[in-house]
């Protein structure tokens, strides 16, 4: 049934495609926060003109994927790392010239976007992202080495064994299961 543009609707919901995947978007009404009602989100959208992120977004642990496009950040803190359960995270389209090397601790990680920054440099801890199946740089002023690495047939798999084979001097654990 086609809706009139003049009956009410809720706003709490709303559906958008991102990257040919359906998306669908949940928003807290005023009364369940005022109630005290807890999130149970599992993915985190912020875009805008955000500088720094808040320390309290380290705390939910429970995210699966953030998504941090399109913003103004110059750096992720080290406490990235206490997203251990982070599946996707998009810090595409900021203004990021440095990685933090904990980044590499977040051993679940399946995408990793980061196109369109300014990093001259990768953390070579990167190298211990082994469930990582897509890795986006394109738009950053990397060395022309890792970008040939990169644009190479099953380029993310041998960038991030070049990074794990430089990896110099820490230990690296496997764990399978």
């Amino acid at each position: 049934m086609p809706r009139n543009p003049n009956d009410k609707y809720d706003q709490s919901t709303s559906s958008y495609n991102v990257s040919g995947v359906q998306r669908k978007t949940t928003y807290m009404s005023a009364e369940d926060q005022a109630s005290g009602k807890k999130s149970t989100w599992t993915e985190l959208e912020i875009t805008g003109v955000i500088h720094n992120l808040a320390p309290s977004l380290f705390q939910m642990a429970h995210l699966t994927g953030l998504f941090l496009k399109s913003n103004s950040l110059h750096q992720i803190p080290p406490e990235i790392c206490q997203l251990s359960n982070l599946r996707n995270l998009d810090l595409s389209h900021n203004k990021l010239r440095s990685l933090p090397a904990e980044l590499g601790d977040l051993i679940h990680l399946r995408e990793l976007q980061l196109g369109y920054n300014l990093l001259r440099i990768l953390p070579y801890e990167l190298g211990k992202l082994f469930n990582l199946m897509t890795l986006g740089l394109t738009g950053n002023p990397l060395s022309k080495d890792i970008m040939s690495l990169y644009n190479e047939p099953n380029g993310t798999h041998r960038l991030l064994t070049f990074m794990l084979d430089n990896l110099q001097g820490k230990s690296v654990y496997i764990i399978f299961g």
